[in-house]
């Protein structure tokens, strides 16, 4: 099981679930959010919960959908996530989540955001999307993002935000968990829900 930064055991494999874009909620803004390796649920608990609240506050609960990217989030995958990213799980998922999304709310302006192995499944959905799609996705997202020193295709890069702490190793490609990685929830989810906001 997951440690965290005291060594005891974590509540990483809990984790809470969202699934909007799954039920058919349309609303102004759509977040989908990619969990990091291990997490329960299909938002984690680490950034995805503070991330879809924060923003739901910001903008208002019945302006924001919120749903989950539905992938194993293995170890196994993390590793392959830095070799092929577009052929994740979770970057297929996301992919299909966009496109079904799209066909039912096609003026929602999407949210791509991602958590370690997460972050690598957003560049790769970003790949996998056409340009249509693509023009839908306002900002994208990312913390611990093992991909950080990689471009973000087909959105401009004044749309993507990294964020990578001090001393997180993951953020080198290197899957070593540190009290750096696991502390974003804390240091930057308000930076990012600003972000976000200048950016719809």
């Amino acid at each position: 099981a997951p440690l965290d930064a005291s060594g005891s055991i974590s509540s990483r494999q809990l984790g809470r679930s969202a699934n909007d874009v799954t039920n058919g909620v349309c609303r102004e803004t759509t977040l989908l959010f990619a969990r990091g390796t291990s997490e329960g649920g299909n938002l984690g608990t680490v950034v995805g919960p503070p991330l879809s609240s924060g923003l739901q506050s910001a903008l208002g609960a019945d302006k924001v959908a919120v749903q989950g990217i539905d992938y194993p989030a293995s170890i196994t995958g993390a590793i392959q996530g830095s070799i092929a990213p577009q052929n994740g799980a979770g970057a297929v998922d996301c992919a299909k989540k966009i496109a079904q999304v799209l066909a039912a709310c096609p003026d929602t302006s999407i949210v791509l955001a991602g958590y370690s192995q997460g972050a690598q499944q957003v560049h790769g959905c970003l790949l996998r999307l056409n340009a249509s799609q693509a023009a839908s996705v306002q900002a994208a997202v990312t913390f611990g993002d093992p991909l950080q020193k990689q471009a973000f295709n087909k959105i401009d890069a004044s749309q993507a935000k990294v964020f990578c702490n001090a001393g997180d190793a993951v953020c080198n490609n290197q899957f070593i968990i540190t009290a750096a990685h696991l502390s974003y929830g804390r240091t930057s989810v308000g930076d990012a829900v600003d972000f976000i906001q200048s950016q719809l």
